[in-house]
């Protein structure tokens, strides 16, 4: 079973310029599963995975 991270997820909706990568996941995250520790490091299986993908909107390019 694969692992991802909000970086690498993000990296794949095109978040690629932000100043803390993965910033964007990390609020989804945060918003659906408040009970998780902050700042703890989020570890994703591949269900968790696909749930960020279907709903963080793509950034827009430019």
């Amino acid at each position: 079973m694969s692992t991802y991270s909000p970086i690498e997820l993000a990296y794949k909706l095109g978040y690629t310029g932000e100043t803390r990568p993965g910033r964007v996941v990390r609020a989804y995250l945060r918003e659906k599963y408040p009970d998780h520790p902050r700042g703890q490091r989020w570890v994703l299986d591949e269900g968790q995975a696909a749930d960020v993908l279907a709903n963080v909107p793509p950034k827009a390019a430019r």
